[in-house]
């Protein structure tokens, strides 16, 4: 019985240190928290959020989705919040889930980065400011595999902000230029 009721407390205890870790790391990087850096390759980067980058944007005009689906436009041209536009031409670190555009099997040249794990973009509705399109500055691109798409990485690069057009199109609110990345893949308690 006692057996039991231990098990019992530990797989609540590890159900509410999984959900609530999110949360803690999303909140340390929201606007008005101190910046943040980290170092990689001999480059400062500051790290950024998708929380941070969030503001419920939406495009002007109607857009509407493979799918068929139809994202609802404002009739007018929405400003980016200074504090996100103030990370425009920024080193920054930004954690992710990686999904292959351009790919030779081995490397990825280009790539869409989203907050969250989705296996088509388009089909998920997420919004314009919750993923960015990437290219990668080194020309051989980056040796992802397989198994690593399926985890959250770090990109770090140069940030880009702002409405990209092509031929009267909405292409992608952020992007950024790549100069390394790192998976993160994550261990249950440390150990697996």
């Amino acid at each position: 019985m006692k057996k039991q009721r231990l098990i019992r407390w530990m797989v609540l205890l590890l159900g509410l240190m999984i959900g609530i870790h999110p949360m803690i790391s999303q909140a340390q990087t929201k606007v008005g928290s101190p910046a943040v850096k980290v170092m990689k390759n001999k480059v400062e980067y500051e790290v950024v959020s998708f929380g941070r980058l969030f503001f419920s944007y939406q495009p002007p005009f109607d857009v509407e989705h493979p799918d068929g689906n139809v994202t609802k436009g404002s009739g007018k041209k929405m400003p980016i919040p200074a504090e996100i536009m103030a990370l425009n031409g920024k080193k920054v670190a930004i954690e992710g889930y990686m999904l292959p555009l351009d790919s030779n099997g081995k490397n990825v040249k280009s790539f869409l980065l989203a907050d969250s794990l989705v296996t088509c973009l388009f089909c998920s509705m997420m919004g314009y400011d919750q993923w960015m399109m990437g290219t990668v500055v080194d020309p051989k691109g980056f040796a992802v595999s397989a198994e690593q798409e399926d985890e959250s990485m770090t990109i770090y690069g140069t940030l880009e902000v702002g409405e990209e057009m092509q031929e009267g199109q909405l292409v992608s609110l952020y992007r950024i230029k790549a100069d390394a990345y790192k998976s993160n893949q994550k261990k249950l308690l440390g150990i697996f």
